[in-house]
């Protein structure tokens, strides 16, 4: 019996085996977008377990930094908090960045978007968006080119041909000013004098890409990719450290003379690193959404083939006890939504997150465009819509890129 059972597993593990050897290689969807493959489940439990414990020794750290000592502990949070938010110092690489980004939305139809990133020798990509009651949406001069050259007053500063941006306490309140000229968005011809006051401040903890991302999720999306020695070395050499934190932004705008008050809710993004080249990304969508009942979530996919062919990201803040989730699975791919950059107006998809499943609809009832890069590398769509999340309604800026090289 014993034998014959040892025949049977033998058998068993040989056909299996064989299977594997000689199972198809699935080619990337539209030559971009890696599938799973036959040594998909292996990489999955290898990654999926190396990311579980570092976060789990990172939580744990913390955790013993915060309760050893009531205000050492308060002290240690705050530090680590002061310096993620310092300037990064740009050094002689030459894709270096350091960006600050705003991006806010009110039940009312009001807006705010702002981006400025350093960049070396006094470079900045920047823009800004305003939409103020009674107002046509208002641009910022240069748009939808945001190549801009700082004065040596701006230097080393977030600050470039009127926009001025300051960190006043890290993690908790941001100011945004400008003052200048912005041309109307349907009469570009059209300039006005602008001066806008705005204060950001934090409703929610910080959301950290480097820590807090959801280990499913990543795991799923590397697994897929093919290993090698030089895929790890390219993935550290691209690394980027990136947090976003949601809040309101509030102040006045002034136009011609007449003052506006804003106050809305908004995201606010912060990245640095060695090396952004806008050329490694192949595009990306990304649902900034504030909902009716308090609710706000950022969702999206993003893909740069050299390193990720597909990277699902997000988290949720949830009103009711102040929580920040990750989303640990969306059904949004890329390849299904507008690879032709056609892009859809009316749209859905799910996603999960706090082992709760979210019914996204999306109506887009505006957009307008700009580049990023000396060469327009990368254009962006900025699309903003109302929509409805298990039944509950909102607003929500998605932002839409594309690798604008071959254009």
């Amino acid at each position: 019996m014993l034998t014959c059972l040892t025949s049977l597993l033998i058998s068993v593990g040989l056909v299996l085996t064989f299977r594997f050897i000689n199972k198809k290689h699935k080619p990337p969807i539209l030559g971009v977008y890696q599938q799973r493959n036959k040594t998909y489940w292996i990489k999955f439990i290898f990654m999926y377990s190396l990311l579980s414990v570092k976060q789990l020794i990172i939580y744990i750290k913390r955790l013993i930094a915060t309760d050893s000592d009531n205000f050492n502990g308060t002290a240690h949070v705050q530090e680590h908090e002061a310096n993620l938010e310092q300037k990064y110092n740009l050094g002689g690489h030459e894709k270096a960045i350091d960006g600050v980004y705003f991006n806010g939305f009110s039940e009312t139809g009001q807006v705010v978007i702002c981006g400025l990133a350093r960049r070396p020798n006094g470079i900045c990509d920047s823009f800004l968006y305003l939409k103020v009651k009674n107002e046509d949406i208002l641009l910022s001069p240069e748009l939808p080119d945001t190549y801009l050259k700082q004065s040596d007053e701006d230097k080393d500063e977030y600050s470039v041909q009127g926009i001025k941006i300051k960190n006043f306490v890290p993690m908790r309140v941001w100011n945004l000013c400008y003052n200048g000229e912005m041309k109307s968005r349907n009469d570009p011809s059209k300039r006005l004098k602008v001066s806008a006051n705005l204060t950001w401040s934090a409703s929610w903890a910080a959301f950290e890409y480097d820590t807090q991302m959801s280990p499913k999720s990543v795991a799923d999306d590397m697994a897929r990719e093919p290993w090698s020695n030089d895929y790890f070395k390219l993935v550290k050499k691209l690394h980027q450290t990136h947090y976003e934190q949601m809040g309101f932004i509030a102040g006045t705008v002034t136009v011609d003379g007449e003052s506006y008050n804003l106050d809305m809710p908004c995201v606010r993004d912060r990245s640095f690193g060695p090396c952004r080249d806008w050329r490694n990304f192949h595009r990306y969508v990304y649902h900034f959404m504030f909902l009716e009942n308090g609710d706000c979530m950022a969702v999206g996919s993003v893909s740069q083939p050299a390193i990720l062919s597909h990277l699902t990201i997000g988290y949720l803040c949830k009103k009711a006890d102040q929580t920040v989730v990750a989303v640990d699975s969306s059904d949004f791919h890329l390849y299904q939504h507008a690879e032709n950059q056609i892009l859809p107006k009316d749209y859905g998809f799910t996603f999960r997150a706090g082992g709760k499943s979210y019914n996204v609809q999306v109506q887009v009832f505006d957009e307008d465009y700009f580049y990023i890069g000396k060469d327009k590398e990368a254009k962006f769509y900025e699309r903003w819509s109302n929509v409805v999340i298990n039944g509950v309604k909102g607003k929500a800026c998605v932002e839409w890129h594309y690798n604008n090289t071959q254009k």
